[in-house]
């Protein structure tokens, strides 16, 4: 993993909450450090996003964020997906963004392996069933 710098955190910053601006009391990117430690973790989960995000970085130095954006979507789709998952994905890990947005996060769910699914005793499924199997061969569209 890529060690960042000051200087390329904060201008990760500026393009982080121009990604996810504070918007009716939801906190920006940069409120809940995605380009701190969310970074790092970030980038330590998904190692295979460094290269694309570093570039994403090294395009938009220096230029207007806005204009910076567009063009790096147009230009290096990898790179803008890079930048946009680690900066949602970072954003998501943080309590305060849960928190803002209702999300609590993965949550295990019990699961009793000898109870039937409501789903399958109230009916829910019958058309399904009636209609029978649908198969499309997607090899030759």
């Amino acid at each position: 993993m890529a060690v960042y710098s000051d200087s390329d955190r904060e201008a990760y910053a500026k393009l982080a909450d121009f990604l996810i601006p504070e918007y009716n009391g939801k906190p920006a990117a940069s409120a809940v450090n995605v380009h701190l430690e969310m970074l790092d973790e970030v980038l330590r989960i998904r190692p295979d996003l460094d290269e694309g995000f570093r570039r994403a970085l090294d395009f938009c130095c220096g230029k207007d964020v806005s204009e910076a954006l567009n063009a790096l979507a147009r230009e290096d789709d990898a790179a803008f997906t890079a930048l946009t998952t680690v900066t949602t994905g970072g954003y998501m890990m943080t309590d305060g963004a849960r928190a803002a947005v209702g999300y609590p996060g993965q949550e295990a769910s019990p699961f009793d392996v000898d109870e039937i699914p409501e789903y399958i005793t109230n009916g829910m499924l019958d058309r399904v069933i009636a209609r029978g199997p649908i198969y499309r061969d997607t090899k030759h569209l």
